[in-house]
């Protein structure tokens, strides 16, 4: 018994026609079923029914089939190895990410690139605003998965637009105005207004002061939170309304409404940002990220 059986078997496992199969493998008919009644007498078992119409598998043969398809996948999984690693296609990847923005995508996109290129280590590190871009700068991660804060620093490396999202006003389901399906910030400019304390975190801040500039408003602030979830909390307990992305509807309560800001549906953005590095692995998994878009 050897490979080629094997794969032969497997061939005509899921083909289920001689001809077909001896096709695919470029091989003639005669070879393939000398291979099949060797592999079969190997195993001194019947692996598959013949007549003139079709061919089936037996029972044994099923069975079979599903233990060798493990095998082979085994197999071509570590053949895929030995060559990325003579391509030099491995290695290790830092990526800083903003976990609250990158919950609903992250987790899809690191699986799509461990599958594709399973010899490169992904070593996700979760940043706040204020720290993502300081350690892309200082080289303690390779790519960046953050927020546009339209920080001009961000020209000195590569970069694109990820995703986008809209801000919401997020309001208790108890609100006169939880039943819209959108919302003109005019409309809450004398609400009570959950705000981020900049001491925690000033570009949050500032980020929220620019939609209310845009609007030509200024908030009525009764809060200041220290964390996008404590916004979340004390809208929930009714203290007033708050402004947040509508990825942040994956932490809230199910008594919180998102009611997206009319003119700012994509004002929310995230960018991937990196060195401009003779590094592959960076390069495969930018790749990979354009396939995933």
């Amino acid at each position: 018994m050897n490979l080629f059986q094997l794969e032969y078997f497997v061939t005509l496992a899921e083909m289920l026609n001689y001809t077909k199969a001896s096709d695919r493998l470029h091989i003639t008919q005669p070879t393939l079923s000398k291979f099949i009644v060797n592999l079969e007498h190997s195993l001194g078992s019947p692996l598959f029914i013949r007549n003139k119409r079709d061919v089936k598998l037996t029972q044994q043969g099923k069975i079979f089939y599903e233990e060798i398809k493990k095998t082979l996948n085994v197999y071509n999984n570590g053949v895929n190895k030995v060559r990325d690693i003579e391509k030099g296609i491995t290695g290790v990847l830092n990526i800083g990410v903003l976990g609250t923005a990158l919950l609903q995508i992250f987790p899809k996109l690191l699986y799509s690139f461990n599958q594709k290129y399973p010899t490169i280590k992904i070593n996700p590190l979760d940043y706040t605003y204020s720290k993502i871009l300081k350690t892309l700068s200082n080289g303690d991660i390779d790519i960046a998965l953050m927020p546009d804060t339209r920080d001009e620093t961000i020209d000195n490396f590569r970069h694109f637009e990820l995703f986008s999202d809209a801000m919401c006003v997020v309001v208790h389901n108890d609100h006169k105005y939880a039943n819209k399906n959108s919302i003109r910030l005019e409309e809450m400019k004398d609400e009570p207004f959950i705000h981020m304390n900049p001491k925690d975190s000033i570009e949050d801040t500032m980020f929220i002061n620019s939609i209310f500039k845009s609007a030509g408003l200024i908030p009525n602030t009764v809060y200041e939170a220290n964390s996008l979830l404590n916004m979340l909390l004390m809208s929930d307990c009714k203290i007033g309304y708050t402004i947040l992305a509508l990825h942040m509807s994956y932490y809230a309560s199910k008594s919180l409404k998102f009611i997206p800001i009319t003119g700012f549906e994509d004002y929310f953005k995230i960018i991937c940002a990196y060195k401009d590095e003779d590094n592959i692995a960076i390069d495969k998994f930018i790749d990979v990220i354009k396939e995933f878009k």
